[in-house]
């Protein structure tokens, strides 16, 4: 039976990894992973409720029973700028708003844990993790501006229950990234097509000192990339973007029988990957633009509730922020990459069919948040503004075994 569920999991992972290339999404990292972690506003880290807890905290592992969670997110971005120029014909001079034509995506979450004794967990996870991308009309610089970054995961590794109070897990994150744009008009040539093979690790603990208090621990590396390779008329380019890593802490408290809180609050070191100058060039035309995007690091806090209001129904809510971390005066970036989104509100609901199989739905909503800043200098950008608000659909099944 395990054998048959190992099989078809890879299955579905090697389809996955065919089809990754669908339309990016607006946030460089997902608030949570599945329907479950995305309901909770992503608190994973001290309260492990599904197999996504192999990404998020490998060591939650040992907390579970053998389980397969498939699940899939439609999330869609509203995102729009407006910018006024030094000059015409280099930048839109009218000030008026252009929205972004970039559809809704799908991302996939897969999980599958096999108890391998008392002790041991394996687990092995397959979910899309990361994307960002706009699509406007001719418009900045007297041409269309079009980014889109997509990021797979890949992440197979164990669990061990060192005693009944502490557990610890490893995971390798195995990565497959697309990325390709098409910015800065006339002057610039388009990069399409390109995608990189990257690798990294997470490591976590999870300590249960009492029976009604969790705590975890959880550390992710820093994701090395191939160099993205284009061919443009220029020549080929290659373009090192990385990922960064992150660092978080989660307490988990269960007051009564059916109730769960959990807590979480992430690093993010954004400025190693995404920072000053970066994502670097290796090899650029004359006429090519670097890349400058800027960002600081952030922190996440995320709190989340479950409550069993009967045997077959479990409602949850949760909330998430992050200070977004661009610079305001990185005009040009900023509207190419608008990460801006900072408070997400979820909810969710989980129906056990029967003492196997449970149907998860949720949703989030993240409300309209704006930068607005110039780059006259560098960029003949006299003042812009650009904003984004977004919400996402996320449902799946879980099989437990």
């Amino acid at each position: 039976m395990k054998k048959n569920i190992v099989f078809l999991f890879l299955g579905i992972v090697v389809a996955l990894f065919i089809t990754t290339n669908a339309h990016a999404t607006n946030g460089m990292r997902m608030i949570g992973f599945g329907p479950v972690q995305d309901s909770m506003g992503g608190v994973s880290v001290g309260v492990p409720l599904d197999s996504a807890s192999i990404l998020t905290n490998p060591a939650g592992m040992s907390f579970l029973t053998g389980r397969i969670d498939f699940g899939a997110s439609y999330f869609k971005p509203a995102v729009e700028y407006k910018a006024v120029g030094a000059g015409q014909g280099v930048v839109a001079n009218d000030g008026a708003n252009i929205s972004s034509d970039r559809g809704g995506s799908p991302v996939p979450a897969f999980g599958l844990i096999i108890p391998l004794g008392e002790k041991l967990r394996f687990g092995i996870g397959a979910y899309g993790v990361a994307g960002m991308g706009v699509d406007y009309a001719s418009n900045l610089y007297s041409g269309v501006t079009y980014t889109s970054y997509s990021q797979m995961r890949f992440a197979p590794g164990l669990s061990y229950k060192i005693t009944d109070m502490i557990s610890v897990g490893a995971v390798a994150n195995i990565m497959y990234a697309t990325m390709e744009y098409n910015a800065g008009g006339s002057t610039q040539q388009p990069h399409m097509g390109a995608s990189s093979f990257g690798y990294g690790a997470t490591v976590g603990i999870l300590v249960k000192p009492i029976e009604m208090i969790q705590i975890g621990l959880a550390y992710e590396t820093k994701s090395y990339f191939q160099d993205f390779s284009f061919n443009t008329a220029a020549g080929t380019e290659k373009i090192q973007f990385n990922q960064p890593q992150t660092a978080t802490i989660g307490l988990g408290i269960k007051p009564i029988r059916d109730l769960v809180i959990g807590f979480d609050v992430q690093w993010i070191r954004w400025s190693e990957t995404n920072g000053q100058n970066l994502p670097e060039y290796k090899t650029r035309a004359a006429s090519t633009m670097p890349w400058n995007m800027d960002w600081s690091d952030q922190f996440v806090y995320k709190v989340g509730i479950q409550y069993a209001v009967h045997p077959i129904v479990s409602l949850r809510a949760g909330y998430n922020y992050g200070k977004m971390p661009l610079n305001s005066d990185r005009a040009f970036e900023n509207i190419a990459f608008p990460a801006v989104s900072e408070h997400h509100f979820t909810a969710g609901i989980g129906i056990n069919f029967t003492k196997q199989f449970t149907f998860n739905i949720g949703g989030m909503y993240s409300p309209p948040v704006k930068i607005t800043g110039s780059n006259v200098a560098e960029q003949n950008i006299v003042s812009y503004e650009t904003q984004m608000s977004q919400y996402s659909i996320d449902a799946g099944l879980t099989y437990t075994f």
